[in-house]
């Protein structure tokens, strides 16, 4: 009995480590639409706050009030857009289009109609 209880373990361990090695693609594929979405947002209200705070610690220590906190709250604001291009970009390449999806025309449909 013991050793199927150790046995059953170290088979469990295995697979524990063979998952934590393949990275985080495999994360990113199996995410619900609601954890994408959360990510997304987070990472863009994250810049904006990060821009914003240092916008306003700037202004704080300079006196400059209010233009360095609206110039970061920009900075943030195109640091969170960029962010959430390079989230969905990850995200579209770790999980391959569905069986049947119209992605276009092909690389040599385009050449033949030229």
């Amino acid at each position: 009995m013991t050793d199927d209880l150790a046995s059953r373990i170290a088979h469990a361990r295995r697979g524990q480590a063979a998952e934590a090695g393949s990275g985080g693609s495999a994360a990113a594929r199996d995410m619900t639409g609601l954890a994408r979405g959360m990510r997304i947002g987070t990472e863009f209200v994250a810049a904006i706050l990060v821009g914003t705070g240092i916008g306003y610690a700037i202004d704080r220590l300079a006196g400059t009030a209010p233009w360095a906190m609206l110039a970061f709250l920009m900075l943030g604001f195109a640091a969170g857009i960029l962010n959430v291009i390079r989230v969905v970009t990850e995200m579209n390449a770790a999980s391959p289009a569905p069986p049947g999806s119209d992605l276009g025309p092909e690389d040599d449909e385009d050449d033949e109609e030229r």
